[in-house]
């Protein structure tokens, strides 16, 4: 089974498949475009007490490189569902200490809901340390880095010496 599909600039930092100029400006055309943000604006029904986190991981997200405003809903959900979380965490606690266990159980599965919940988003938004792993980001091109590659130096210096 292929692997997922690669924007044609990881695939050619990757180095595994030659394209033609044709080939290459077929997927190019194919690829889907998004703007990247200045800001992460968060959306009009996320709550007040929310806002300002939102925008902190919506900033870090933007810096990572994988952020466009598409992602301000999911974002909201995991805010929403984190909140959440912890509001249900916390009813567990007090019921546990209240030695009152079923009232914990039912809480507790609640509280697993919402885990459940803010683990998703978080995989979509490349949250975890597993969602990061499998994201594909192309870094950007480095000028010095092309100049300090020795093969290239090699083959520069073998059309001087031949031009």
């Amino acid at each position: 089974m292929p692997g997922p599909r690669m924007t044609t600039d990881a695939l050619k930092e990757r180095g595994k498949k030659h394209l033609s100029k044709s080939e290459e400006a077929k997927r190019r055309a194919a690829e889907v475009k998004v703007m990247q943000p200045k800001t992460a604006k968060p959306p009009i029904w996320l709550p007040e007490s929310l806002k300002k986190d939102f925008k902190t991981l919506g900033k870090q997200l933007i810096t990572a490189g994988i952020y466009t405003n598409l992602d301000a809903d999911t974002l909201g959900r995991y805010l929403v569902a984190q909140r959440q979380y912890t509001a249900a965490f916390n009813k567990v606690q007090d019921f546990l200490d209240q030695e009152d266990v079923e009232e914990a159980a039912a809480w507790s599965n609640l509280q697993d809901k919402y885990f459940k919940q803010c683990r998703s988003c978080a995989n979509d938004m490349g949250l975890t340390i597993t969602s990061r792993c499998r994201l594909v980001i192309t870094p950007p091109a480095d000028k010095d880095n092309e100049d300090s590659n020795p093969f290239m130096t090699l083959i520069q210096g073998g059309k001087a010496a031949n031009g």
